[in-house]
């Protein structure tokens, strides 16, 4: 009995502190809970200093006084005093005071105020960015492991922190730098600056692209390849040493699709939709790498209303539902309705932000519609118009139960050698339709039948679904598979099909966003390359064949559908000094 007393009398003391120490775990946590909650209403009175677009995959921030990381939304403010690191396989630019600056994966950077109060400074820790001030930008101060870069309006500069040193290179206008002596000089265009950990100035062999400028886009409004001239200045090289380049559809260049020997100042290459990387080396040294991106501007596909479709209607103006396909980078779509071929006087021109719109407005005659992609301001230009569909709205005394291809009602009507006037070249529409005569109406009270449409023709038989090979449905994809940067989609041919239509989706909360549609010929694969489209969670695919005779779709088929899963591991853990500076000005 003694003992038992014993225990019961130790164990209270025991009970009590581990009561009492995890009332303090808890108190402490419902505290930052409060603090962090407390930040998040003071930056609703906070004005921001720029905004970030998220390009690729993951991208966080860290307020200045939190401890939590927050995974940013596209557009998303960014404050004095943000911590910003991108993952890998990621990518964002940032906008600040008429600056655009890209940031590259597993980079890391701080928004600080500048020593002087006045501008801004970008604390780089690690990674690599690069920046484009426009002629009315105000300066930004660059700072390098203490290394200071002050830009100009109009500087064009790529700046890199590595382990055991940091470099920077001006590609357009100068900037002034102050090394960790003091010392201040300027750095024209073409010149690079590489220091190690002591800030003691390097010697090692390599190249300052001039040209193109870093992470330029470009857009493609054509079937061909965009043609790009590559410039370069030579550093700590003789005149003897020839280069070679190199480029490939991932960062880390497994996947070498072009190769140009014995180089000195400049080559040529060609580029095709998609986001590619370039790298410049002597034998096997990398001297300096780059990147750009192609996007396709040629317009998006249009989907409805049908090319060479009729609407009748009795009342009424029908509304039609004008859709299209997504266009990669897209910010918005302008579409033009207009009674004449070459759109001139337009009776309809809006710019829209989805790829649908209703409209109710349109009455009686033959109709042209054609849609343009807005493409972001980055791309100095914009895309250009699909090509052009038509349809045809005609009023009758009756309508029918439903919308008819212009084709089949033609078929019951007398022909008319009478075209539309100022049809594109290729547009070759039926003929115009002549109304049948009415029927002698029939003595009263016998009501007058309506006018009756010819049958159509029993539908074509679908096409089978093809087989998913690969990815596996429900298959997970982790970093390991994600490692080649890019995805291959493979299914099985069928039958009849010559051509197939690939769709990719995000699944989201109660909907889907549609991130990939193409139309693929003569093959059962697709490869996504980058990933720069693809964040973690859940993705649809579907594959639809397709019997395609002279860019007419004959017959269609049944759709396979898939699943697959991304999971991305988040960052691990940054160690940095906080330096307590708040929001504010």
């Amino acid at each position: 009995m003694g003992d038992k007393s014993d225990r019961r009398k130790y164990s209270r003391p025991l009970d009590i502190f581990v009561l009492i120490f995890f009332l303090v775990v808890a108190a402490v946590g419902v505290e930052l809970f409060r603090r962090d909650l407390l930040q998040t209403f003071r930056l609703q009175n906070v004005e921001p200093v720029g905004t970030i677009v998220i390009k690729r995959n993951v991208v966080q921030r860290r307020l200045s006084d939190r401890v939590i990381w927050d995974r940013l939304a596209n557009e998303s403010p960014v404050y004095m005093g943000d911590l910003i690191r991108i993952a890998e396989i990621s990518a964002a630019t940032l906008h600040i005071d008429a600056n655009s600056i890209d940031i590259d994966e597993n980079t890391l950077i701080r928004i600080m105020r500048a020593a002087d109060g006045q501008g801004l400074r970008i604390i780089l820790s690690e990674g690599s960015l690069s920046l484009v001030a426009e002629e009315d930008s105000k300066s930004i101060t660059l700072d390098l492991n203490g290394q200071q870069v002050l830009t100009g309006q109009g500087t064009v500069l790529t700046a890199s922190v590595r382990d055991d040193s940091q470099s920077v290179q001006v590609i357009e206008g100068t900037a002034l730098y102050t090394a960790l002596s003091g010392e201040i000089r300027e750095i024209s265009a073409g010149a690079l600056v590489a220091t190690d950990s002591e800030g003691k100035q390097l010697t090692n062999r390599a190249v300052v692209f001039t040209q193109p400028p870093p992470n330029m886009r470009y857009v493609k409004n054509n079937a061909e390849p965009v043609s790009v001239n590559l410039t370069w200045n030579r550093i700590n090289l003789e005149a003897s040493m020839l280069l070679r380049l190199e480029i490939a559809q991932d960062s880390g260049f497994a996947r070498i699709t072009n190769t140009i020997n014995n180089l000195n100042r400049n080559a040529q290459a060609r580029f095709d939709t998609g986001l590619w990387y370039y790298r410049l080396l002597y034998q096997n040294e990398v001297l300096g790498m780059g990147q750009l991106t192609v996007t396709d501007g040629s317009g998006p596909q249009l989907i409805s209303p049908a090319f060479n479709s009729l609407f009748r209607y009795q009342n009424d103006r029908p509304e039609l539902n004008f859709q299209w396909f997504r266009v990669d980078e897209a910010v918005s779509y302008i579409l033009e309705v207009s009674s004449a071929a070459d759109f001139n006087s337009a009776q309809i021109k809006m710019q829209v932000s989805s790829t649908s719109q209703k409209i109710s407005s349109l009455g009686e005659g033959m109709w042209f519609w054609r849609v343009q992609t807005v493409l972001p301001a980055v791309y100095k230009t914009q895309g250009s118009f699909s090509a052009p569909s038509f349809f045809r709205i005609e009023r009758s005394a009756a309508a029918p139960d439903q919308n008819i291809s212009l084709e089949a009602w033609v078929a019951s009507q007398t022909p008319s050698n009478v075209m539309p006037p100022g049809l594109p070249p290729g547009m070759v529409p039926a003929p115009v339709p002549v109304p049948a005569a009415e029927p002698e109406p029939p003595p009263a009270p016998t009501p007058t039948p309506a006018p009756q449409v010819a049958s159509t023709p029993a539908p074509v038989p679908l096409l089978p679904a093809p087989g998913i090979l690969q990815p596996a449905n429900n298959s997970r994809l982790g970093q390991s598979a994600l490692s080649a940067r890019s995805i291959v989609f493979r299914w099985t041919a069928v039958p009849g099909a010559n051509a197939y239509n690939f769709t990719l989706y995000q699944q989201l909360q109660g909907n889907r966003r549609q991130i990939v549609n193409t139309r693929i010929n003569n093959t059962t694969t697709y490869t996504l390359s980058g990933l720069n489209l693809l964040s973690r969670g859940t993705f649809v695919w579907q594959v639809q064949p397709l019997n395609v005779r002279g860019g007419i779709v004959e017959r269609n088929g049944n759709i396979s559908t898939s699943t697959f899963i991304i999971d991305i591991p988040s960052p691990g853990p940054v160690q940095i000094e906080d330096t307590g500076i708040l929001y504010g000005n």
